[in-house]
């Protein structure tokens, strides 16, 4: 995934401009919505019969690790993706592949569960990046990196999910896990190709049928903090941040916003699918050879994992639609779509200028 923060300036600009020129444009069919996603009132404590295992969840992390480095087309991924399946598989969930080629590289998605009408979609990336490009030392930019938080994390804590999620699920939820998003930026590929090839093999049935999208990425080391990752659906991420204040852990989901990333949840955006980047970007070893399994928290695991099985436990309950407000677009997008008053007002002044010119030429 990659990410940008924007200025507080360009924030402030950025909202007008995107609702007029989505009107005017279309874009990816998404709604936009003005009003407020929350309505602020008290909510009483409800009660969860929660089986999460934060423990048990950090040993599927160790076992992804203990395949090495886990990048797209190589056999330590495909060992992988089998062991994955034969977890899924003894938990009892259905399971099916999507393969594909991409840049002369096999690539294969795995779904579990409601894999032809899903409700509900908790996805992570299995892959790893196959370049530590962020390392301190420069000498080890050209190696593989393990993947334990930056794919690893989120994995577990499905696998975990499969175990714990009551029986009913499968016929409403998928477990998404998807291939190929890490690699960006190396040698031509792009960011999120696996989930960009799911979500561009769905039909519009089966998109408009999910109520929400929920991304696990990097949300598994010691000192968690997850902010709102601001492309996010707010509605929904105003839902799992509620839950996890009745849970008690507020400490570790805060009210306060982190970045844009460009992440898995994006193609669902952009579909005009409701979804939410579980994600904690402030990650000292994001994408070096020292993101490894003791820079993780079975804790960590632990708090994510309890915090989206009891808000599944009150969407099996009283299923919500969430409406998908916000917008698809990327941060370079969005700064594009800050400069259009800008160019807007630059012409305008020009052609004041233009005819006062020529009136006083005349």
């Amino acid at each position: 995934m990659n990410f940008l923060r924007l200025t507080q300036s360009t924030r402030f600009i950025i909202p007008s401009f995107i609702l007029a020129l989505s009107l005017l444009l279309g874009f990816g069919g998404v709604s936009f919505q003005v009003q407020s996603s929350s309505d602020n009132r008290a909510v009483a404590p409800v009660q969860y019969s929660l089986e999460f295992n934060g423990t048990r969840a950090f040993t599927y992390l160790e076992g992804q690790c203990a395949f090495g480095p886990r990048p797209p087309g190589s056999n330590n991924l495909t060992e992988c993706g089998d062991y994955i399946i034969s977890v899924l598989e003894g938990k009892e969930w259905p399971v099916q592949t999507q393969t594909w080629i991409y840049q002369e590289t096999q690539l294969r998605n795995i779904m579990a569960g409601a894999i032809a009408a899903p409700q509900y979609v908790l996805l992570a990336h299995y892959d790893t990046r196959p370049i530590a490009d962020s390392d301190p030392d420069p000498l080890n930019h050209s190696q593989p990196i393990l993947g334990a938080n930056d794919g690893a994390s989120g994995v577990a804590t499905l696998m975990e999910l499969a175990g714990v999620l009551p029986e009913e699920a499968k016929a409403v939820t998928m477990l998404l896990f998807v291939d190929a998003e890490d690699s960006g930026n190396y040698n031509g590929w792009s960011w999120i190709v696996g989930s960009t090839y799911f979500v561009d093999h769905l039909s519009q049935a089966q998109k408009s049928n999910i109520r929400a999208v929920i991304l696990l990425d990097m949300m598994g080391d010691a000192d968690l903090q997850l902010p709102r990752e601001q492309s996010s659906t707010p509605a929904l991420v105003d839902a799992i941040w509620q839950t996890a204040s009745e849970l008690e852990y507020s400490n570790i989901f805060l009210s306060s916003s982190g970045p844009y990333v460009i992440d898995d949840h994006r193609p669902f955006l952009l579909a005009g699918i409701p979804a939410v980047d579980i994600i904690d970007f402030n990650y000292p070893y994001w994408h070096t050879l020292e993101d490894t399994p003791d820079k993780c928290s079975a804790a960590s695991l632990e708090a994510v994992g309890c915090v989206v099985e009891a808000f599944m436990e009150t969407q099996f309950v009283t299923p919500t639609f969430f409406i998908p407000t916000g917008h698809p677009f990327t941060p370079d997008q969005l700064i594009l779509l800050s400069m259009v008053p800008v160019v807007i007002g630059g012409c305008i002044i020009l052609l004041v200028y233009k005819l006062k010119f020529q009136k006083n030429t005349e």
